[in-house]
């Protein structure tokens, strides 16, 4: 891929999973230098892993975020955070925390930017906002009414009352190896679990093609004033029950079972998972690709799916110790390039003394007795575990040679 022809510095909250993270990988990609938000251990060593900068401040609170701005000199925010909001309607997710976490993220998030002044900001969405109509939503369609959809609503109407230039991405429903809905449905087909079902049409978009997106509406040379809500979504919708057929075969496992109604289903109160699953949600993203160039690599969730479970296929592969052995000189540089411009004082100098006035001075080391080693009647598991851990060390320096040695001969 080739790098783009004005490289920026990018702040990318949520960038250790799903769209975020294919995000920041396809930033990297084009030359752009990423700092992403993680929130633990393990998303800072995937953003690590990608070549990026982690850093965790809380994303509810603006000063945080604007220090974090300010610290990488941001040209441009990716608020990827949203994606937890927009992922498989079947997967059992939280709505109602994720929403208000959204919410409060969003405001503090479009404060610090707006408050140091990027040039492009984008924000991800969804295409269930658009009420239902008789064809697939176009930008500037009618809105949902529904108040389960509110929160999601008032936080795009915090980004076009900001002040900031850039655009929001309503997109269909968000899979990917990479993404924590995807995920999760995978683990209750492996369960053998009943899933909740979902007979009508949706929009889709796989995790890479998102971050295509994205990074398109970054680079456009286009005049950009303002807020625009933009679609982005692949070419076949299907329903929430043929995605979740195409999990478990992508798993070899076959179709999952669905679970009914129940006699009592209709005196419950309806959910927000209930509702995505009983409407249809389909978009149309034929500006997106006109006026950017945008094409989806996966056109369905086939292709999708493939590749998602080549990701989980990866992940179950790769030991951890193996990116700290291998890969830590990559990480090292992204955070050297992020590194504070500070000149440090030159170190003072001691007066040099005659070496044999040194040697008087220097009091005489006592001798030091080695104590007898403890008792032992084998290994114990602390030395089993060092020496596997040396064992991985030691293939992953000889993976390191090898690679290095054919990147000679090429």
């Amino acid at each position: 891929m080739a790098e783009a022809s004005n490289p920026k510095s990018v702040f990318v909250t949520g960038g250790a999973e799903d769209a975020g993270l294919a995000t920041v990988r396809a930033l990297l990609k084009r030359g752009h230098r990423v700092v992403a938000s993680a929130g633990n251990a393990d998303g800072a060593l995937a953003i690590r892993q990608a070549g990026a900068l982690p850093v965790y401040p809380d994303l509810s609170r603006a000063s945080e975020v604007l220090s974090v701005l300010q610290m990488a000199e941001a040209d441009a925010v990716i608020h990827a955070g949203p994606q937890s909001c927009g992922g498989a309607p079947q997967a059992d997710v939280d709505y109602a925390a994720n929403s208000e976490q959204l919410t409060r993220v969003t405001r503090a998030v479009v404060e610090a930017a707006a408050s140091y002044g990027v040039s492009r900001f984008v924000a991800l969405s969804f295409g269930y906002l658009y009420g239902p109509g008789r064809s697939a939503a176009k930008e500037g369609d009618r809105d949902a009414r529904d108040s389960d959809y509110a929160p999601m609503l008032a936080s795009e109407a915090m980004v076009r009352d900001s002040g900031l230039c850039g655009f929001i991405l309503r997109s269909g429903c968000l899979y990917g190896g990479n993404n924590p809905t995807t995920n999760l449905l995978a683990s209750a087909i492996k369960a053998s679990k009943r899933l909740p079902a979902g007979t009508h049409a949706v929009s889709w978009i796989h995790e890479d093609d998102m971050a295509a997106a994205i990074v398109a509406l970054l680079e456009t040379e286009a005049d950009v004033s303002g807020i625009e809500i933009l679609n982005a979504a692949d070419d076949a919708p299907r329903s929430p029950n043929e995605f979740a057929a195409a999990v478990g075969e992508a798993l070899g496992l076959g179709s999952p079972s669905f679970a009914g109604a129940g006699p009592f289903g209709m005196l419950r109160q309806q959910t927000f998972q209930d509702k995505l699953l009983a409407r249809e949600i389909v978009i149309n993203s034929d500006d997106l690709r006109t006026r950017f160039g945008w094409q989806p690599q996966h056109g369905g969730i086939e292709s999708g799916l493939e590749a998602s479970a080549l990701v989980w296929r990866m992940k179950d592969a790769i030991e951890p110790d193996d990116f700290y052995n291998v890969y830590e000189d990559k990480a090292a540089e992204a955070i050297e390039a992020f590194a504070y411009d500070i000149a440090l004082p030159e170190a003072v100098a001691e007066a040099e003394a005659p070496a044999v006035e040194k040697a008087a001075a220097a009091p005489e080391p006592a001798a030091v007795k080695a104590a007898p080693p403890p008792p032992s009647d084998g290994p114990t598991p602390w030395s089993e575990d060092e020496a596997k851990r040396e064992e991985r060390r030691r293939k992953a320096l000889e993976r390191k040679a090898k690679r290095a040695a054919k990147q000679a001969k090429g």
